[in-house]
């Protein structure tokens, strides 16, 4: 008679628990080869090693000097602050520094090996590859967490500070350890000859190293001076942090993926996807934090409405910098119906395309940040001096018409250079940077020498040098400046439209019988008799 371990689950095991177990198998089946792969070789690592030994002995150590330190006060004095700051410092530098660094070097590794190569010719897909990775410096710096918890634990016990503030220290240190971790792979895949790695790899530490001084000063301000903010405000803080990791993460993982990606797939539309999802939650957190909490939302609606505006700048010069080309693969993905073709063409590849794509997401983004700021004009409580939405207004207008009209001009900047050599995308936003100043040095020299080296005053001659005209005051604009810019900014997209109207709105090529029956096979599935 069978034993029950070899027959499998009893039929008493409730079905929840099955479809959990399930589950469990299918993620584990779907990440467990490089999951596997990388924390075998990280445990086992001279680098694992060190980092944990030193760990362990610089947290001994500091419970007792530090202890010392303080005797005999430790005994009726709070010292839980004093305590936590060496055992954050203590767990910073792996979480912050190694465990990233290691990431880095690890999939760098894979590219200077060739040993990603093969594992692009397997099953593996390379979100697996770098979610893999991403995997096993997590679960490294569960460890290292792991280990010191009973050090956060002993300081609790010395008073001076309250649970819920030291949950927020040890949270918000391991999401930036796992953001920094993220980001360190993006950065691999970007260079390919040494010279640029040890660019990229000075870079990498750059990051790192000014990562770790920010959160530092603000983990260790949180455990000085608690966090004097309303409840309500804290849980809108925590709950902004994790969707705006969880979209920044996402975003940096699929750019890691589709670098990984061969030129012949589709490497735009989730790129594009998870840069709209980024912007979606941004935006929905500064229009909710406005309207709830009017003042201490605008404090994130601000910096986020920055970042938002040079990211779609930065995406958007890269979007209409791609390869017109379309292999024969990405032509039978393209949607087929009307409605398919007008919204998700726009997320296929190419350069008209992207420049579509690119314009709408950033003028998206001014038009809701000017919506933010009626929105704190209108609150009760509300301090912003009169006029100034007036000026906001000028300036995000003529801000949005400068961009759109530098992307037009990059996208065929890049489109000329093609001709002669083969462009990458990153070259589309050198191209932006050069069109941007260039309009802006050019009619500035020559009002300069026109006036002979003397200071000279604002004219029509100047409304492409954009650093001067942003610059001026609302009253010293003329009144036609902004029409003028947002005129030539919507007919030199649309012209740029017309001109690429072949590319803009690729058509859907049928599947060649032989890889549908390829297909088929590789999925197991009977073919049909013709």
């Amino acid at each position: 008679m069978a034993s029950p371990a070899l027959t499998g689950p009893s039929d008493s095991t409730p079905p929840w628990l099955r479809k959990i177990d399930d589950w469990c198998l299918r993620i584990g089946d779907w990440i467990n080869p490089i999951l596997v792969k990388e924390t075998r070789q990280a445990l086992k690592s001279r680098q694992f090693l060190v980092t944990f030994s030193l760990l362990l002995i610089a947290a001994l150590g500091w419970t007792i000097v530090g202890s010392m330190m303080r005797m005999p006060q430790i005994y009726t004095t709070p010292t839980a602050s004093f305590m936590l700051v060496g055992y954050y410092v203590v767990l910073a530098v792996p979480m912050l520094l190694v465990v990233p660094l290691a990431a880095y070097r690890s999939l760098e590794a894979e590219l200077d090996d060739g040993t990603l190569e093969l594992l692009s010719i397997s099953t593996l897909s390379p979100w697996q590859i770098v979610l893999g990775k991403l995997a096993s410096g997590t679960l490294q710096m569960t460890l290292y967490f792991v280990a010191l918890l009973p050090c956060f634990a002993f300081a609790y016990t010395l008073r001076g500070i309250d649970l819920p503030t030291l949950l927020l220290v040890m949270a918000f240190l391991f999401l930036c350890g796992l953001l920094l971790t993220t980001a360190a792979l993006t950065f691999a895949p970007q260079s390919r000859s040494r010279n640029a790695r040890v660019v990229t790899l000075l870079l990498v530490l750059s990051m790192l190293l000014l990562g770790e001084y920010v959160i530092g000063a603000a983990c260790i301000t949180m455990i000085w001076f608690g966090i004097p903010f309303p409840t309500t405000l804290i849980v809108f803080a925590v709950v902004s942090a994790l969707l705006l990791s969880f979209a920044i993460g996402n975003l940096l993982v699929t750019t890691t993926a589709m670098m990984l990606t061969p030129e012949s797939e589709n490497r735009s539309t989730r790129l594009r996807l998870s840069l709209l999802l980024l912007t979606v939650i941004a935006i929905g957190l500064n229009v909710f934090g406005v309207q709830v909490f009017a003042e201490e939302g605008l404090v994130l609606a601000f910096p986020t409405a920055i970042f938002l505006t040079i990211l779609w700048l930065v995406s958007g010069s890269m979007m209409a910098a791609e390869s017109p080309a379309m292999t024969p693969r990405i032509r039978r993905e393209l949607p087929e119906t009307f409605a398919g073709r007008a919204v998700g063409t726009f997320l296929t590849p190419g350069p008209a395309a992207g420049l579509i794509f690119g314009v709408v997401g950033l003028v998206s983004v001014l038009v809701v940040s000017l919506e933010v700021l009626r929105l704190y004009r209108n609150q009760p409580n509300s301090t912003m001096p009169s006029g100034f939405f007036d000026q906001a207004t000028n300036f995000v207008t003529m801000l949005g018409a400068y961009a759109v009209i530098f992307l037009v001009a990059t996208r065929w900047l890049v489109a000329f250079v093609r001709r002669f050599h083969h462009v990458r995308v990153e070259f589309g936003i050198a191209a932006f940077i050069v069109v941007a100043v260039f309009a802006a040095v050019i009619p500035y020299s020559i009002g300069l020498y026109l006036a002979d080296g003397r200071d000279f005053r604002y004219s029509t001659w100047q409304i492409s040098n954009w650093a001067w005209t942003l610059s001026l005051d609302v009253n010293q604009v003329p009144v036609w400046v902004p029409f003028l810019l947002t005129g030539t900014a919507v007919i030199g997209l649309l012209s740029s439209l017309l001109i690429s109207s072949t590319i803009t709105l690729p058509r859907k090529t049928l599947v060649p019988k032989r890889v549908i029956d390829e297909q088929q096979r590789t999925s197991k599935q009977p073919v049909s008799a013709s």
